[in-house]
């Protein structure tokens, strides 16, 4: 229970501006998605839930139930404030590749560099660096949390296990974080060898991430997420801060209490220096976004090598092919984003309660809407007709039509007159008496026409 409550964890324009239409999936998709809102909400004892999914730069579907104030009854919208916790990480391997694009740090750095305090102890005798790429990846080998998090850890065990009433949960100042930085020692070697979905995952490595990414740019943490991407996407209800005020409402965190069959309101949480790793709000339409962003190439916040690097390698995105994910918990809080970047669809998920699992609702939302954007394979002969030429070679061959069927005069001798079948997806084979194959690949392009062609593990392209 207390690992899963104190997680923290967890796929060029002057100003890039999203259009947003309830386009793309039909009026049934839409109420199946509203009823699983209202169905997740109630067998998770969520106060609300907010979904809002997006194709490229548009959300498709934007829906919500419940209250973000049960006493007040403020209902739940896309434009509600959450805390969103660890998906703040995201926000910060964002500042982390923007700095590197402006020449103003590489991702091999050691940290030391710019957070001299940070020691690089081991258990093993000498110390190691700890380089940017590796914080932003979770493979530094460093622990889950900083001991100086013992008495935010402490006080969530009395609420929790002692069952004491408890009125604020604080994270460490920086001056204590700092200290701490000197006696900390790694708990993993760096680089351990893990499963692709799984890693040694560390709020510490992403606080002192964001103290290094502070000094590379010169400016404070807020003042850089405010500025460098919450101003070009337009996020204006997005911040960092996870405290209400008058000017600006959170929504306020509940955990269910079986026994009562109540809804008992959490503590403050003072994120401090653990800000770059949990300390933002956001709503899901800015999320959406966001998203958005990490989806569509054509926009200012960053390239599209860059997007790529972080979904690739991991910086930020935990990968879970073919999806990208990352999640946010906290006392009272849940969230979620979610892209499919083959597909260029994406959802975020809020909820202000301790206990929600995603995977049920992921597998839900992904069932309904992925088919309406999945592409079907080419089924039309004639787009497979012509000529193929050896990319950066001088060999080609032909594909042709005859009496319905494909034909090819590649190993003419080898098939004399055998006819290309369909196995798979954009996939076709040659097969002779013997049941001896040679496999086509057909890779067709955006606009599903010209295509390329993987054969005998070398690249082709249709003339």
């Amino acid at each position: 229970m207390r690992k899963l409550l104190f997680n923290l964890v967890l796929l060029s324009t002057a100003v890039y501006q999203p259009s947003y239409a309830q386009t793309g999936i039909s009026d049934s998709i839409r109420q199946q998605l509203e009823i699983g809102i209202t169905g997740f909400k109630e067998r998770y004892h969520a106060p609300s839930v907010v979904l809002a999914v997006v194709h490229r730069d548009s959300i498709i579907f934007s829906g919500s139930d419940g209250f973000t104030d049960l006493d007040q009854k403020i209902p739940a919208t896309i434009d509600s404030k959450y805390q969103i916790q660890s998906v703040s990480k995201m926000f910060t391997a964002t500042m982390l590749m923007q700095l590197r694009e402006k020449g103003m740090l590489q991702l091999d750095d050691d940290v030391r560099k710019y957070v001299p305090e940070y020691a690089g102890l081991t258990f093993d005798g000498p110390t190691e660096a700890a380089s940017l790429l590796e914080l932003a990846t979770h493979t530094s080998g460093l622990p889950r949390n900083s001991p100086s998090e013992f008495n935010l850890f402490r006080n969530a065990e009395k609420l929790l296990v002692e069952q004491k009433e408890v009125a604020t949960l604080h994270s460490s100042d920086k001056a204590s974080f700092l200290n701490a930085l000197g006696k900390i020692k790694k708990e993993y070697p760096a680089f351990d060898y893990l499963p692709t979905d799984q890693r040694h995952y560390s709020n510490l490595g992403y606080s002192l991430l964001g103290l290094a990414l502070e000094k590379a740019a010169k400016t404070s943490y807020e003042n850089y997420i405010k500025s460098a991407i919450c101003e070009p996407l337009r996020l204006s209800n997005t911040g960092v801060a996870t405290l209400s005020s008058k000017e600006n409402t959170i929504a306020i965190g509940y955990r269910y209490a079986a026994t009562q069959q109540a809804f008992i309101r959490t503590p403050e949480f003072h994120a401090n220096a653990m800000a770059p790793a949990s300390g933002m709000y956001a709503t899901a339409r800015d999320l959406a976004k966001f998203i958005s962003a990490h989806l569509t190439y054509n926009n200012s916040l960053l390239s599209a090598r860059s997007i790529r690097m972080m979904q690739s390698f991991g910086i930020g995105w935990q990968r879970d092919y073919p999806y990208l994910r990352h999640e946010g918990a906290m006392l009272g809080f849940r969230c979620e984003i979610v892209i499919h970047p083959k597909l260029e669809i994406g959802w975020v998920i809020l909820t202000n309660t301790s206990d929600f699992e995603f995977n049920r609702f992921d597998a839900y939302i992904a069932k309904l809407v992925l088919p309406a954007f999945t592409e079907a394979p080419i089924t039309d002969l004639a787009q497979y007709i012509g000529n193929y030429s050896l990319v950066g070679g001088a060999a080609s061959f032909r594909i042709y039509q005859e009496d319905g069927k494909l034909y090819t005069t590649y190993l003419a001798d080898r098939f004399p007159h055998t006819a290309l079948q369909f196995s798979g997806s954009n996939t076709m084979v040659l097969t002779d008496q013997t049941g001896r194959s040679v496999r086509f690949e057909f890779i067709p392009d955006k606009k599903r026409k010209t295509l390329l062609l993987n054969l005998n593990q070398l690249l082709w392209k249709k003339d």
